[in-house]
């Protein structure tokens, strides 16, 4: 640097020299050699015959750009470096000494507590989810039993067919249990990891297209809002917009090709928030202009051939003009003039209308729409980095308009914006409008193509800036888990499960696509992915059902998740130690004086061991505090989370990252700090719920027993409540008669000798007793909830000691 600034002093104390030089030979010729023409930025008393001046100026000019040119890399080069994260001790050191000291608690300490809290908590609700669970199935069981005896009955009496009569059939696709909680697996998953479905839209034929993303939006994440539906909807958009801009060139191309994103987007559009958006919008500003008798048509040569037409209605002749001319000929005519300048002022105000409408009403446009095109501004950006922001708004102004508002505009009745029958010059009126508006939100003006357009591209270049604010204010939004309120902890702490009405065949479609595509969805080594393993579950039941189109019929499927996730791999020692670790480094180097900063290139810079050995040295009572931070980057090692090989430069690596973004982390830690004091009293309050409901299932189940007691021995009930049966007794022969006993090891001369008494002092409990020459041989004691339990899952048999019960 001093060298150049060296050399260019020199050059100008030279030019100086050489200056006076020249100019005694001018004395001396009278005649210049060179005549410069007039420079405006020269000053007033400067000669301007003499090229030093401009040469002295240009040269001052050309040094500060390399100097603001050198400025301008350095500056990109440490962002680069701080951004990755690769700096010195020294580096951190000084960045923490301009930071402002924290004075909050140990955030992260007070999360990983919040977080063994939620676990803890998550396991002792999915214990009473069981216990619930269990309940509800148990008194289905008793009364699907009730049933079934009361179809014995009937039978006997003849009056099964009689009673079964009327009764619709259940679904064939279903009639499993394990089939149904498959296909419940199935559908959890597909809604709440976005991956298979983004990967799924692009390996199905194009004439499926349609009703898969009917089935995906409409179906899977349901029409109306929910936050939590939402929230993972938009974790699809996300996921898919990112897999198609990487394998596309340009923003150009994006909007050029016949891509899935687009698509995905026009069907979101057609939900119940974006419907509601038009009609509160849009609808009056069309109702408006619908029901104004207008012609806006611009055409000279059209208008040249309305008027005829009317001349002629009006003196009801035949006009002998040529309809037929060119529209440089047409307006020739004053009356086509005058007739398209009132149109086009016509045209203007419309325009005007649905502009302000469209500009004022930005805080009411949905706000999926707005993140969507939040994402697809970021991407594109990252992706796209040839493109100007203005080839990026214009996307933006491309979903928000054109595969709208635009689509509403022109077809109205398939949103039902207006009550009533579009004439077709009113339809054909709202298509100049929006051709207008396309023009404006597309930043372009008509050319010769649309002569009879152009009168307005003033208007269109006025609003321009105005259009491009508001495309740049549709992307201020936060991120779902602020605007929602859900977040990961979310699928922890619901009360009640998710659930679907789907239709039959749109269960057996997505089976079919999934059973089809299954290698590509998921690589043919990862025999643990949930998608493989669920699938593997439905193979079971055979092929993909085929259902007939007309079979409409629709279920609701309950969703579960067959792989209940926690966050106990976020409390892995590993992670804990990490995040310690790290803060014990950052309270270090705070504390420390500054190191003194490297002169010499050639030096070795230090690394952090070297940093604290040093330390150690100098004040003696860091010697714990170090130790401990040494002994945890051992331990580190152990888990894989850095290594000595290197000096710990990737755990400096991580501590750098951890400075650099500190604000930002702290706020991050801050929201998680929220969520997780949410989400926990959240998860004590469902706690709560659950011991209510079973408490209530206990006592409802106890009731169904006592009444499927009473009903069944109402002559033989005793005083009390009715819990009191038997005892009854049966030979060893008699059980084996009615098929009770199945097989037996007893011996066939003590078979004769053995008696059974079955008795029930308590509701649904049966003690069995099997006595030989009225001496107690054995006693068992069987609960009808276990059996009827057994029974539900196929088991038919008991097998006890030496004998084998039905």
């Amino acid at each position: 640097m001093n060298k150049e600034e060296y050399s260019d002093s020199d050059s100008v104390s030279e030019s100086e020299e050489h200056q006076e030089q020249v100019h005694e030979e001018e004395e001396e010729d009278n005649t210049p050699d060179i005549v410069v023409p007039e420079r405006k930025f020269l000053k007033e008393d400067e000669d301007y015959s003499v090229p030093f001046p401009v040469m002295r100026e240009c040269l001052v000019l050309l040094l500060q750009s390399r100097r603001i040119l050198r400025d301008m890399m350095y500056y990109r080069f440490k962002m680069d470096r701080f951004l990755s994260g690769n700096l010195s001790v020294f580096e951190i050191q000084n960045l923490l000494h301009s930071q402002r000291e924290d004075k909050e608690s140990d955030w992260i300490a007070e999360i990983q507590e919040l977080k063994r809290n939620l676990v803890s908590e998550v396991r002792r609700n999915h214990s009473l989810e069981r216990d619930l669970n269990r309940l509800d199935k148990r008194i289905a069981l008793l009364i699907k039993n009730r049933g079934n005896i009361q179809d014995v009955l009937a039978d006997k009496a003849g009056l099964k067919h009689q009673k079964h009569k009327g009764e619709q059939k259940k679904p064939d696709i279903l009639n499993d249990p394990k089939k149904l909680e498959a296909y419940q697996n199935l559908f959890y998953l597909l809604q709440t990891e976005p991956k298979y479905l983004a990967g799924l839209v692009y390996l199905i034929q194009p004439e499926q297209m349609e009703s898969f993303l009917g089935t995906v939006i409409l179906t899977l994440f349901g029409d109306a809002f929910t936050p939590r539906e939402e929230f993972l909807l938009l974790s699809l958009y996300r996921l898919s917009i990112q897999k198609e801009m990487a394998n596309i060139a340009t923003v150009g191309d994006f909007l050029k090709a016949d891509t899935v994103v687009p698509k995905m987007i026009i069907t979101y559009n057609k939900r119940k928030q974006g419907t509601d958006y038009l009609k509160a919008v849009i609808g009056p500003i069309l109702s408006n202009v619908i029901k104004q008798e207008l012609n806006l048509e611009l055409k000279p040569s059209a208008v040249y051939a309305a008027i005829i037409s009317e001349q002629e209605i009006r003196t009801g002749e035949k006009s002998t003009l040529d309809r037929n001319v060119t529209d440089d000929k047409a307006l020739e005519v004053p009356e086509v003039t005058k007739t398209i300048k009132a149109r086009v002022d016509q045209l203007i105000s419309i325009c005007d209308q649905f502009l302000d409408g469209i500009v004022s009403s930005l805080n009411r446009l949905p706000y999926g729409i707005r993140w969507i095109c939040k994402q697809i501004h970021q991407i594109a950006e990252k992706n796209f980095t040839k493109s100007t922001q203005d080839d990026i708004l214009k996307v933006i102004g491309y979903f928000i308009y054109y595969r709208f508002i635009q689509v509403a505009m022109v077809s109205p009745e398939e949103y039902d914006l207006v009550g009533r029958e579009i004439h077709p010059t009113a339809r054909k009126n709202l298509i100049n409008v929006s051709k207008v508006l396309q023009a404006l939100f597309n930043f372009a003006q008509f050319g010769a193509s649309e002569k009879h357009f152009m009168p307005l591209n003033s208007w269109i270049q006025s609003h321009i800036p105005e259009i491009k604010q508001y495309l740049e204010e549709i992307i201020e939004v936060g991120e779902p888990e602020d605007y929602l309120q859900v977040d990961k902890y979310m699928e922890l702490t619901q009360k009640t499960k998710p659930v679907i009405i789907i239709s039959l065949p749109e269960i057996s479609s997505t089976h079919q696509l999934i059973s089809k595509n299954l290698d590509s969805l998921v690589a043919k080594g990862e025999k643990d992915d949930p998608m493989r393993i669920i699938m593997k579950e439905l193979d079971e039941f055979g092929p993909p059902p085929d259902v007939s189109p007309e079979d409409d019929r629709e279920v609701q499927l309950t969703l579960t998740n067959k792989f209940q996730k926690t966050i106990e791999e976020e409390l892995s020692p590993g992670e804990s130690l990490l995040s310690a670790t790290k803060e014990m480094v950052i309270s270090l180097l705070r504390a420390l004086p500054t190191l003194p900063e490297q002169k010499d290139s050639a030096e070795e810079t230090p690394n952090l061991v070297e940093v604290l050995n040093k330390a150690r040295q100098s004040d003696p009572s860091l010697e714990p505090e170090i130790k401990k931070i040494l002994d945890n980057l051992k331990k580190l090692e152990e888990y894989n989370l850095t290594t000595s090989a290197d000096n710990y430069a990737s755990f400096l690596k991580a501590v750098a990252l951890e400075v650099v973004n500190r604000a930002e982390i702290r706020e991050q830690q801050k929201k998680e700090k929220q969520r997780l004091t949410t989400s926990l009293n959240n998860l004590r309050k469902h706690q709560k719920y659950l011991n209510e409901q079973i408490a209530q299932y206990n006592q409802y189940l106890q009731d169904c027993r006592l009444k499927h007691y009473q009903n069944k021995s109402k002559k033989k009930k005793k005083k009390g409540d009715g819990a009191k049966v038997g005892p009854f007794k049966f030979s060893f022969s008699e059980l084996s008669k009615k098929g009770v006993i199945v097989e037996s090891e007893v011996p066939q001369m003590t078979r004769k000798k053995i008696k059974f008494v079955i008795s029930s002092d308590t509701v649904g409990v049966f003690d069995v007793s099997a006595k030989m020459a009225g001496i107690d041989v054995q006693t068992m004691r069987l609960e009808l909830d276990d059996l009827l339990e057994l029974n539900s899952i196929g088991t038919t048999t008991l097998e006890l000691d030496q004998i084998t019960l039905d």
